[in-house]
């Protein structure tokens, strides 16, 4: 009886030996797959620290990149007020040296030198600084430089149409140019004068100088920061207010809003300058070849009513054509980039 006894005790005992080593292995097992998933989970932290570091990287290159493309310096905001009345002071500045220029030259040339040629140096002395200084701003600024040539996009088709745009606007506008007073118009019109210098300065100089000035730096300026609506009139109001004679302001004006049109459409500074330099051909053959007779309106010109009616009303058509396709740019801001 004892024997059994104790062959039963023994045989109990070797049941729970099984039992505990099955407890052991669950254990080991459920210590393996936490260790496991602790290493998934620092393998995945790894991983998304390391796609953090690479994305960090990717956005430091990006920045670099953009400070090399601006001159090595980030892009700030442009203009300031600092910039607007830096570049007002260094326009004054270029007129008051330009007046001093013209006494000067005026008091010891005498006769030998023409007021077409004076008027020439002392126009670039006004127009040259300041282009160069709102250039040189923009470069600092993280910009491009506002002059956008466009050579390949100043197509014949754009030119012709451009002139079309600029007879036409010249023929509504008549009318009431003919309410204002000549005299100032007159006067720089004798400025001006005749000849080689006269032809240098309003057909190559004036273009150029004016075209890069208000259809480049200002509109680019005006159009980054205030939209294409505010680059259109405000650089076309700009170009008119700078002519001070009242009747040159409406005019130039006029001609500006075409220029801008032209330029919005097509981001190319060489169409304007050349639409620009005809525009003063044709001003100053006009002046040339007929004198005091060129003066005369188209309705002058033109004696028959049906005639001039049906001319002017073509005219107005055209510009008024015109006046809807800019609008229509301007709302769905659909100018080439």
């Amino acid at each position: 009886m004892n024997d059994e006894q104790e062959r039963l005790n023994d045989n109990n005992q070797t049941e729970v030996v099984p039992a505990v080593g099955t407890t052991d292995v669950v254990v080991e097992t459920a210590k393996e797959s936490v260790e496991s998933a602790e290493k998934v989970t620092m393998q995945g932290v790894e991983t998304d620290q390391s796609e953090l570091q690479k994305s960090v990287a990717d956005e430091s290159v990006k920045t670099s990149d953009d400070a090399a493309k601006g001159g090595g310096k980030v892009r700030r905001k442009f203009p300031t007020w600092v910039d607007f009345f830096a570049a007002i002071g260094v326009f004054t500045l270029s007129l008051i040296v330009a007046s001093f220029v013209m006494l000067f030259m005026l008091k010891n040339a005498g006769e030998e030198r023409s007021s077409a040629q004076i008027t020439f140096i002392t126009y670039v002395i006004q127009f040259m600084p300041v282009v160069a200084f709102i250039v040189w701003q923009r470069l600092k600024a993280g910009r491009d430089s506002g002059i956008h040539f466009g050579v390949r996009r100043a197509s014949l088709p754009i030119l012709l149409w451009g002139v079309v745009l600029i007879v036409a606007s010249g023929i509504v506008i008549e009318p009431l140019l003919a309410l204002f007073p000549t005299e100032g118009y007159d006067a720089v019109k004798g400025t001006i004068g005749l000849g080689g210098w006269a032809i240098l300065s309003t057909v190559v100089a004036a273009p150029i100088l004016e075209e890069a000035l208000f259809r480049g730096v200002i509109f680019e300026t005006c159009r980054e920061s205030f939209g294409s609506a505010v680059a259109v009139f405000g650089s076309a109001l700009l170009f008119g207010v700078i002519h001070i004679v009242p009747v040159q302001v409406v005019n130039a004006f006029v001609v500006g809003l075409i220029l801008s049109y032209i330029y919005l459409r097509t981001r190319s500074l060489v169409a304007v300058i050349l639409l620009h330099a005809i525009n003063n051909t044709i001003a100053y053959a006009t002046m040339a070849l007929f004198g005091e007779s060129g003066q005369m309106t188209l309705a002058e010109l033109i004696p028959t009513r049906w005639l001039y009616w049906t001319i002017y009303g073509l005219s107005a058509l055209v510009f008024l054509y015109a006046m809807v396709r800019l609008w229509r740019s301007l709302r769905d801001n659909t100018e080439l980039a």
